[in-house]
């Protein structure tokens, strides 16, 4: 079929023609770069990266040089693929598989490899780990029509406008952050590079001195803002929020709907996968406040429909079936080794492994998993990868999950198998090790066709009670999410050393001080909202240990009266 989104420019060619415009805000080092300072810089830059059209990996993180050397590699024309850290057993382990020609550390070194040049598609781009981590050699292989059709359909639902100045915090190499890069450059917005956590007190303090303009967060960025009281209108300057990376409970997204309505500002529901750029559905912010449950409709240029088991569409309301998507925006393959970056493997429609229905308006709503892939934090991972990972370790084994947790059944016991940690695996994954359960058994819980029983195996972890429930509570949610236990703790020291571990803490430390990442601000909230009861002080974040410890133990411990 035909797609009406039309034609995009190529947002990483001809940065110039916005002028003087802000292009890139580098809130580390405190330098802007307007777009014609940009073009320069990544012109002067592409001269590094002179030679045959190659493979690239770039190591990236919200700052300009990362984004320069990013724009640089594609006007290059070398196939990109952006990481974290370089130095990880994972990462390691991908650089060997894959052989890329240039390898950019995370201190902007080039490394020229002398590996011959692999085969590689004319119109193939970009490289994404399905997972949104780094290390999984499972990779997207993504066109520059792939992604200049997804961030120009992404600019128009969002009407999007140079004016716009969005407080990027996601990490570039998650295709989430990485289309809000290129969806602003291509309209000639402006990005405020930070590499704060939202949660932390910093973050809000540079998105009122820059003025910025919008934020985007996962599931646990809203569950999180909940908790800390944030109201939009406290923010003069911000348009809208975009929501997406997993599903938001119902009665949050009509919360956060409602009090961006309120204040005459935007909330965004999205839904998408790597495999088409990543965004395929949006809800419009008027239909949050009466579908909050709902995916939306397809963006711009793309289509949404549910096929039955056979692959046929299903045109009848409210009748459930796997969610399917064409548009110019789908990926060309995956690719597991450097042998398949030479071919294009689009396959259309793509099955996105998500159940689903289409109700009232056209508007799309998720019902459940076909596929064996979960979603905890908004990073699409694998069971099927995991359990790969373990076998290759422990032999017989099974993982099982959900969006709040990953199960691994091994068979054997402790002493007897061999040893994987929760620590390996989050590493791997790059997920909190809190996320990972791992449970022995004398035989894996199969079912009569000698499948593993995936079901029995979550159960069994859960105690063999009731399966967790839905995320109906935030506390509740945020504590299934985390996979932490009830509390046992005694002090607000011994909540901090149990959730931050090792790291030096003395009574003057503030949480606000700290740049913790989101998901340890998170379990930290959670276990001193539980030590506090109803008497955590509203300003917890910003009051130091000692602070902490003198108000539990005369409201909590010792209270008046």
């Amino acid at each position: 079929m035909s797609f009406s989104n039309p034609i995009q420019p190529r947002f990483f060619d001809n940065l110039g023609r916005f002028g003087d415009a802000p292009a890139l805000v580098d809130t580390s080092s405190g330098e802007t770069l307007s777009y014609c300072e940009l073009d320069k810089r990544v012109a002067a830059r592409k001269s590094a990266f002179e030679g045959p059209r190659g493979l690239a990996f770039i190591s990236a993180t919200n700052d300009a040089g990362s984004l320069i050397d990013y724009l640089a590699c594609l006007q290059a024309g070398h196939v990109t693929h952006l990481l974290g850290d370089l130095e990880t057993q994972a990462t390691q382990d991908l650089i060997a598989r894959y052989r890329p020609n240039f390898l950019v550390d995370g201190t902007r070194g080039i490394c020229r490899t002398d590996v011959p040049v692999p085969a590689l598609h004319p119109d193939l781009l970009v490289l994404l780990s399905t997972s949104g981590s780094t290390g999984s050699p499972k990779l997207v292989k993504l066109s520059a029509a792939n992604l200049c059709s997804n961030a120009g359909a992404i600019a128009a639902y969002l009407d999007l406008s140079g004016s716009e100045r969005a407080l990027q915090h996601l990490k570039p190499h998650y295709s989430y952050g990485l289309s809000i890069i290129n969806s602003h450059l291509l309209v000639g917005a402006a990005l405020v590079l930070t590499r704060l956590g939202f949660a932390e007190p910093a973050f809000w303090q540079l998105f009122s001195e820059h003025r910025a303009t919008s934020f985007a967060g996962v599931p646990y960025t809203f569950e999180t803002l909940k908790r800390l009281k944030f109201e939009p209108s406290a923010y003069p300057d911000l348009r809208y929020a975009t929501q997406a990376g997993g599903r938001l409970q119902a009665d949050l997204v009509r919360d956060f709907a409602t009090a961006f309505d309120r204040c005459g500002k935007r909330f965004f529901v999205m839904y998408g996968q790597t495999e088409a750029g990543p965004r395929m559905s949006y809800l419009p912010p008027k239909l949050a406040l009466r579908h909050p449950g709902s995916i939306g409709q397809a963006i711009p240029g793309g289509e949404l429909f549910i096929v039955d088991a056979d692959g046929n569409r299903v045109t009848t309301p409210e009748t459930a079936g796997e969610l399917a998507y064409k548009g110019p925006n789908v990926m060309m393959g995956y690719a597991s080794g450097p042998g398949d970056l030479a071919d294009d493997e689009t396959r259309l429609p793509l099955l996105t492994g998500d159940m689903a229905v289409m109700g009232e308006q056209g508007l799309f709503f998720i019902t459940g998993r076909s596929s064996r892939f979960v979603k905890p934090f908004g990073l699409r991972i694998s069971l099927d990868e995991v359990q790969h990972f373990v076998q290759a370790r422990c032999g017989s084994c099974a993982v099982a999950g959900d969006d709040s947790r990953i199960v691994v059944a091994i068979e054997g016991t402790s002493s007897t198998a061999p040893n994987v940690t929760t620590a390996e695996l989050a590493q791997r994954f790059g997920l909190v090790d809190s996320v990972f359960h791992i449970r022995f058994h004398e035989s894996l819980p199969l079912l009569a066709n000698g499948k593993p029983d995936h079901q029995a195996i979550l159960d069994a972890a859960n105690g063999n009670t009731e399966p967790v429930p839905p995320l109906l509570r935030i506390l509740d949610g945020i504590r299934d999410i985390l996979g932490l236990n009830p509390n046992q703790h005694d002090s607000v020291e011994a909540v901090f050393a149990s959730v931050l571990g090792d790291r030096h803490l003395s009574v003057q430390t503030r949480l606000c001080d700290m740049a913790l990442d989101s998901l340890s601000f998170v379990a930290l909230s959670v276990e001193l909202e539980e030590l506090f009861g109803g008497s955590m002080p509203e300003d917890w974040h910003m009051l130091s240990l000692g602070e902490l410890e003198a108000h539990y133990q005369s409201h909590v411990v010792a209270p008046p009266g």
